[in-house]
């Protein structure tokens, strides 16, 4: 690492943590703080509360690296540039594009990590946080919402119209229809219907792809002829089993979308199920589209965050070192107004989900350019 590189790095490191700590505290007062407050009016153990607030930094931390990089580079290069280091580098023959490269570097090194944090980290804490509430707080976990999935393994579409009750492993008034396989492959060969459908996974772990159905009926149908049906039902004391490649923790993804629980790919499944197969108001579909691009949008702003803050870090050398401040207050309220924008339009599909996630970091980096061939002049 060469020597201008070691100074630039030098000087943006404090800023940074100054910023993730500021932020931080920001995000937490109003986010977490009362709801913290909540929880421990309704008896919620203070180490267990400590553990959630806790659990929670990672979600915390996606949205706060963005703000610390540009707080850093504007404090940073804003410091170097107010005690003349800037000048003394132009005079060793020192680019200002040499100058922003360390600053590049940190862009990409925080979106790698924010990237890294939210897909690693970020769904395990979130459902360890539900888990915690469930346990604690004796929070009702039967839900009425319906909801649809798609079983690679049996190739069937299963249809939950009743809600599910996590905990108990019950499903009510489930339609299960099982396609064919190979040149059947499209073609529906047997329909399931039943009041309740119970996991058989609870008793027997052998059986975790197992549920046994109750009151209903199956149909079977022949591809060769589609008139031809058989009906069975089924009541009482007499059930049906049937394989299913899901347990109800699988289902209840489905069932209770939560983005900051899933990871972008299995976010991606999701999405493409509803889509394919909606069972729910086609905006709710949109924003979970648009919550699953900002899984990539939110943490790259670092790099446009860096690349921005750069060029505007430059000062003079009577200028106050609270501009720095200023400005990243000011750059992050216009990024969030045009990024509430943009994302509004494509939950209304105005525009595609990936291109409402983008747009802000898009804008961004127009403007990056162009400050940065400024500054180079």
């Amino acid at each position: 690492m060469k020597l201008v590189d070691r100074q630039v790095l030098r000087e943006l490191t404090g800023p940074f943590l100054f910023g993730m700590a500021l932020f931080t505290s920001v995000f937490f007062a109003g986010r977490i703080l009362l709801d913290l407050t909540n929880w421990l009016m309704n008896g919620m153990p203070v180490l267990t509360a400590l553990e959630i607030v806790l659990f929670s930094l990672p979600s915390t931390m996606f949205w706060t690296l963005p703000m610390s990089t540009l707080l850093a580079v504007l404090l940073g290069v804003g410091r170097l540039s107010g005690e003349s280091e800037v000048v003394a580098l132009y005079a060793g023959g020192v680019s200002f594009t040499r100058i922003a490269m360390p600053i590049l570097v940190l862009g990409l090194v925080v979106s790698g990590f924010s990237m890294l944090l939210n897909e690693a980290v970020g769904p395990i804490a979130a459902n360890r946080i539900s888990d915690l509430q469930l346990a604690v707080l004796k929070s009702t976990t039967l839900s009425e919402q319906p909801f649809t999935l798609e079983d690679r393994g049996t190739n069937s579409r299963i249809i939950v119209k009743g809600g599910m009750d996590k905990k108990a492993g019950v499903m009510r008034d489930v339609t299960i229809l099982q396609y064919g396989f190979n040149k059947y492959r499209n073609k529906p060969l047997l329909l399931l219907y039943a009041s309740r459908a119970m996991w058989a996974g609870a008793k027997d772990p052998t059986k975790c792809y197992r549920w046994k159905l109750y009151d209903g009926y199956t149909q079977l149908m022949d591809p060769r002829d589609p008139r031809s049906i058989g009906t069975v039902t089924f009541q009482g004391m007499q059930t049906r089993e049937v394989e299913i490649h899901k347990t109800p923790s699988d289902m209840a993804l489905y069932q209770d979308l939560k983005p900051e629980q899933m990871s972008f790919s299995r976010l991606s499944k999701v999405v493409k199920i509803l889509r394919a197969y909606p069972d729910r108001p086609t905006d709710q579909i949109r924003q979970l589209d648009v919550d699953r691009w900002n899984k990539l949008a939110v943490p790259l702003t670092s790099l446009i965050f860096a690349l921005v803050a750069a060029p505007l870090g430059i000062r003079g050398h009577r200028s106050s070192s609270s501009v720095g401040l200023g400005l990243s207050i000011l750059v992050i309220f216009f990024y969030w107004i045009v990024g509430r924008y943009t994302w509004s339009l494509a939950v209304q599909g105005n525009v595609t989900p990936w291109v409402g996630a983008f747009a802000p970091n898009i804008l961004g980096l127009i403007a990056a350019f162009a400050l940065l061939r400024r500054a180079a002049r």
